[in-house]
């Protein structure tokens, strides 16, 4: 391009037909640029889960866990969509199993994998953003042996597991430790409410020993909660 202009300098308007030219792709180029920044997000969190309404009138402890979320932008938009999948523990006792000579570990479980869609801005040091959350809640209760192995694993035996349906809304920031409107790598501190469907399980102390019996208290409730995460959030 430079080259053509260069052998029509003598002619001002096919200079600046020229130079119009070169002005358009250059701005091409830096548009195109621009849209293959934040096209994906890759997150790793760790978050607290407090139970709400029924399920804590059965949950009275908080549960902890972790969780990883990938998203992908939806062309130049402030919209993505994506998946999240975390797991969280509400619950780990050990106990004397009558059966047996040794002692058993018994663990409560839950298992959140969602559908994500979210709303929030390509750049700045703050990015503020809203979710959409569609998915499962499966949760379940496991028993194992530390002190005996089958192929170098524990036994273990899953006690009761059941799925709800889930869904629900969150938002959060994510915040450029260095301030930079591009930034790669930004902390993701957020806040979503979960709506679960009705679920069986069991809980701490479910699993009890009645005259050299193992009887099982299992409970029933819808599965909401209220979860709080922080975590790191890599923009590609």
């Amino acid at each position: 391009m430079k080259t053509i202009c260069s052998l029509v300098t003598k002619s001002p308007y096919v200079l600046s037909v020229c130079l119009l030219a070169m002005l358009i792709g250059e701005a091409t180029i830096v548009r195109a640029q621009a849209q293959t920044k934040d096209r994906v997000q890759l997150g790793i969190y760790f978050l607290t889960v407090v139970p709400r309404g029924e399920f804590s009138e059965n949950l009275t402890n908080n549960s902890y866990g972790a969780g990883v979320q990938g998203l992908v932008r939806i062309g130049s938009s402030p919209f993505l969509v994506g998946g999240d999948l975390a797991l969280v523990i509400y619950g780990n006792e050990s106990r004397r199993d009558p059966t047996i000579p040794d002692r058993v570990t018994t663990s409560n479980f839950i298992f959140v994998p969602h559908f994500v869609s979210r709303a929030q801005p390509r750049s700045g040091f703050i990015r503020p953003y809203v979710d959409g959350l569609i998915g499962l809640k499966y949760l379940w209760t496991e028993t194992s042996i530390p002190d005996i192995s089958v192929d170098e694993h524990a036994v273990t035996d899953i006690n009761l597991s059941d799925t709800a349906f889930s869904y629900g809304v969150g938002g959060g920031l994510q915040i450029s430790p260095t301030k930079e409107r591009e930034s790669r790598f930004m902390l993701d501190i957020g806040v979503r409410y979960l709506r679960g469907g009705r679920a069986e399980y069991l809980r701490e102390g479910s699993i009890r020993e009645v005259n050299g019996t193992l009887v099982y208290d299992v409970f029933s409730s819808r599965t909401d909660v209220l979860a709080v995460h922080v975590g790191v959030t890599v923009h590609f």
